[in-house]
């Protein structure tokens, strides 16, 4: 089992109307992760004390989705992911414990710990981790290494194009912008040969 938890950055220095708001925004957006990618959930994605998200998965598509959506909206954070045994109390992922949450928690403190070097994302791998865990892992740390590296007009444009599977004439019609403009920046991402690597792991991962 796969753990996700994720620390929101800024909310601690936003004031009361900024955190009600990004509590909404946040709330919302794991609501359409977890409607999207229901049947790789084995727990309804949590967000605790306003500034923490935990997740708990069977594959690579809730998390870098989330990821995505999150980087859209500006939102800044730090993630720990951790595998092993789970135990699953209720529905919620906040209701839940065990080795995957441990490792999870271990890997975010040691990011936090980090100093004179900047990171997003850690992992801590239990020993019975299995390869489809382990490349889950893997698989979203460096789509997250990648994302980062865009701009929010880039993010939301590539997130229509694998997300939505929307033609550069749909994005175009969508961003209220001419497809000349659409194909220039996605053309400065990675967007197109992520597309193909996520759909080449998809299957697999199904």
């Amino acid at each position: 089992m796969i753990a996700a938890i994720i620390d929101l950055i800024a909310s601690r220095d936003a004031s009361t109307r900024e955190r009600r708001e990004m509590d909404k925004k946040v709330r919302r957006l794991l609501k359409e992760t977890y409607d999207r990618f229901r049947q790789d959930c084995e727990a309804v994605p949590t967000l605790t004390q306003g500034d923490s998200i935990e997740l708990l998965v069977t594959t690579w598509q809730p998390i870098v989705f989330l990821f995505h959506r999150l980087l859209m909206e500006r939102l800044r954070f730090r993630v720990g992911l951790g595998t092993g045994p789970v135990e699953i109390h209720k529905e919620h992922a906040d209701e839940c414990d065990g080795p995957a949450f441990w490792n999870a928690r271990g890997a975010l403190e040691e990011i936090k710990g980090t100093k004179y070097m900047s990171r997003e994302a850690g992992f801590r791998l239990s020993d019975r981790t299995s390869n489809t865990e382990r490349q889950t892992v893997i698989i979203s740390t460096l789509i997250l290494a990648s994302l980062l590296c865009l701009t929010a007009t880039q993010l939301t444009h590539c997130y229509y194009h694998i997300w939505e599977e929307k033609s550069i004439t749909e994005i175009a019609e969508i961003m209220k912008t001419t497809k000349g403009n659409v194909s220039r920046i996605l053309g400065k991402t990675p967007c197109y040969i992520l597309q193909k690597v996520m759909a080449f792991l998809s299957p697999a991962d199904s």
